[in-house]
């Protein structure tokens, strides 16, 4: 199954079912189920004030864990179901005028796995993860 690569937090917060949307420079055509692979780093990130609102009315258990974040694991799945340029969702980035588009890659269907699968190293773009290989 092809998986994706993604910096934490973002990679949590997609997994739980939090963040639907993942931003991407790049269009993707592919629909159908990935795995959520937790990259080595984690990202740089500022939440905005939408942002945060969604993220207080999420379990507390979520956020007391907040800062606890696996890292080079796949960690869950999720389906990509559409690939679109300004999405409304709080979690979609949008490019500013004469830059480059921001591709929103919506998602759905979240599956947070109980135990991650560990030490998993990523790659770029969509790439495939064989289980035991």
């Amino acid at each position: 199954m092809k998986a994706l690569s993604i910096k934490q937090p973002w990679a949590t917060l997609i997994a739980h079912g939090i963040k639907d949307i993942e931003n991407r420079t790049w269009r993707t055509k592919f629909r159908g189920r990935i795995y959520i692979h937790a990259s080595a780093k984690a990202a740089i990130y500022q939440f905005t004030d939408q942002q945060t609102t969604v993220l207080h009315n999420t379990p507390t258990i979520f956020r007391d864990n907040f800062d606890d974040h696996v890292f080079s694991a796949i960690i869950g799945e999720v389906d990509i179901v559409d690939c679109e340029i300004g999405h409304s969702s709080v979690w979609a980035e949008h490019a500013a005028p004469g830059d480059k588009p921001i591709y929103n890659w919506v998602l759905a269907n979240p599956v947070l796995y109980d135990q991650p699968i560990e030490n998993v190293k990523g790659a770029l773009s969509l790439w495939e993860y064989k289980q035991g290989a």
